[in-house]
């Protein structure tokens, strides 16, 4: 009798521990803030925000300029850098369509911030993300949209060149 108790909770631990990891991901995620005037310099002491699912899960000041974190749960995350005199930007990961067979990924970007100046109309940028990261079903991985990206980046060049 003790060795039936036994199995049926040998059983029953293993279903829920393969389950449970079929549920979580990790993605590694590498960030490094760097300020526009000095391309090879450090963007120290930023604000950084996360959120799941539009909920603030982490809010913190960033003693250097590289953010490493990981995301261990499914859901819609959005990072926010912001430093005071600098336009705030950020970007969002979704973390919900990816495989249960597939749960390890990297994720690295570069994150400029530029000084805040009255003549750049560049409001766009409190609610449009600067760059947005998905699960690529062709070449399954995470990874970020380029091409949203260079969109971006010519709407932020046209808003300052236009002043």
């Amino acid at each position: 009798m003790k060795s039936l108790r036994l199995l049926t909770l040998l059983i029953l631990v293993i279903t829920s521990t393969g389950i449970h990891s079929q549920k979580n991901i990790k993605i590694k995620l590498k960030i490094n803030l760097i300020p526009i005037e000095n391309r090879y310099g450090n963007l120290k002491n930023c604000s950084i925000k996360i959120y799941r699912n539009n909920v603030e899960l982490q809010n913190f000041k960033l003693k250097g300029n590289k953010v490493k974190k990981i995301i261990n749960n499914r859901g819609i995350y959005k990072f926010i850098f912001s430093k005071e005199t600098y336009v705030s930007k950020h970007f969002i990961i979704d973390a919900i369509d990816i495989p249960e067979n597939k749960n390890k990924h990297k994720l690295k970007a570069e994150i400029t911030l530029f000084h805040d100046s009255k003549n750049d109309n560049v409001t766009f940028l409190k609610t449009e993300p600067i760059s947005i990261a998905y699960y690529d079903y062709i070449k399954k991985e995470v990874r970020w949209d380029f091409e949203y990206y260079r969109g971006m980046v010519e709407k932020i060049i046209k808003a300052q060149i236009g002043n």
